[in-house]
């Protein structure tokens, strides 16, 4: 198979989102709606190629170039997936020669190296030439199924309890979609949980061009004591794949169970959608783990990839993965207790463009 790259312009959106959602690896990220929420918030380049062979597309590869330290084109920012799609498998020989494509287009990009998130579409890939496998941890997701099997097969005897209490307690839960799901209190939600956890948030222009971009495939579980909101779970649709984006809740009220509540909403309002999998994102810390193993989950391998020359010092060119490094620790620390909250908008955009993270 003899593979060409070529830009992917505007009027190449439909066939480009037609081949995301119809790869069974096809995450929201890869979407053309992405890329138009990531240039009009905070303005990246972004690069997007079709990759063809005889003539017609056999795959797509969405990515943006880093704004700081080593110029690299990364697939994809804020995200925990991101790499090429192609259809079919590719033999060893043609990832070497797709390898060698893209580190030529990150080099005409003034890039020096190709970091891509997750890569679940890589694997066919990780003994080719350029290409470097980094495990990093896991990924957690649920095979969806009719919800009153799910609830009596796959929950926990945990997971249930905190339904069941959340249900005690009085809360509801609403389904929202499109514009509706990122409305305020959200973002106000938002930035309290970002807060707690001693990370930059997005600008709130973020979530209103996502959901102007993907319209409906934007949805979110509200949770609410009678009329006050308590907790807001964000997924976005690829196919037939919910992906969770962003939880965000009060924790005064973590009593009450309210994400235990959107969660199971969520996934039975997805499964009543006849989606196929819930997927709750990456699982690293064991707080994450123990919450997500409650839903009957199945772990899969979470890893970076990273395309470079031969003798480079590609570890070294990839900075921003590992979140969890003492570096990211201290910058946790010092956000919760230094930043007041009013600044952290302002200041946490440029802080996310230039990590990427």
């Amino acid at each position: 198979m003899s593979l060409t790259l070529i830009d992917a312009q505007e009027n190449d959106a439909p066939q480009w989102d037609a081949f995301v959602e119809n790869h069974p690896e096809g995450r929201f990220s890869q979407l053309w709606g992405f890329r138009q929420t990531l240039e009009k918030t905070y303005r990246y380049r972004c690069v997007y190629l079709r990759i063809d062979s005889d003539g017609g597309c056999v795959g797509v590869f969405p990515s943006v170039v880093s704004a700081g330290g080593r110029r690299r084109l990364v697939s994809q920012p804020f995200n925990e997936y991101g790499g090429p799609l192609i259809s079919g498998a590719l033999a060893p020989d043609a990832c070497g020669e797709l390898g060698k494509l893209l580190l030529s287009a990150a080099r005409e990009a003034g890039c020096g190296c190709v970091e891509i998130r997750g890569g679940t579409g890589c694997r066919p890939a990780e003994q080719a030439e350029y290409w470097l496998k980094m495990p990093l941890h896991r990924y957690a997701e649920l095979a969806l199924t009719d919800p009153e099997k799910l609830w009596r097969n796959s929950l926990t005897h945990e997971a249930r309890k905190g339904v069941n209490q959340a249900r005690k307690a009085g809360l509801a839960v609403e389904i929202l979609e499109g514009s509706a799901a990122v409305r305020e209190p959200f973002y106000s939600l938002y930035l309290r949980s970002m807060k707690r956890l001693g990370v930059p948030p997005h600008p709130e222009r973020m979530f209103h061009h996502l959901a102007e971009s993907l319209g409906r495939r934007v949805v979110a579980a509200w949770v609410f004591a009678q009329d006050r909101p308590l907790a807001a779970l964000l997924g976005v649709i690829c196919g037939r794949r919910l992906q969770i984006w962003i939880t965000a809740s009060d924790a005064n009220e973590w009593s009450a169970r309210p994400n235990d509540l959107a969660h199971w909403e969520l996934i039975r309002w997805a499964a009543l959608q006849n989606l196929r999998v819930f997927d709750f994102g990456s699982a690293r810390y064991p707080g994450q783990i123990q919450f997500k193993k409650k839903w009957g989950v199945a772990f899969r391998e979470y890893d970076c990839y990273l395309i470079a020359r031969n003798g480079s010092s590609p570890r070294s060119a990839i900075p921003s993965v590992d979140s969890s490094s003492r570096s990211m620790a201290m910058m946790s620390r010092v956000w919760r207790a230094c930043v007041p909250m009013r600044l952290t908008p302002a200041l946490g955009a440029p802080i996310r463009r230039f990590l990427t993270k």
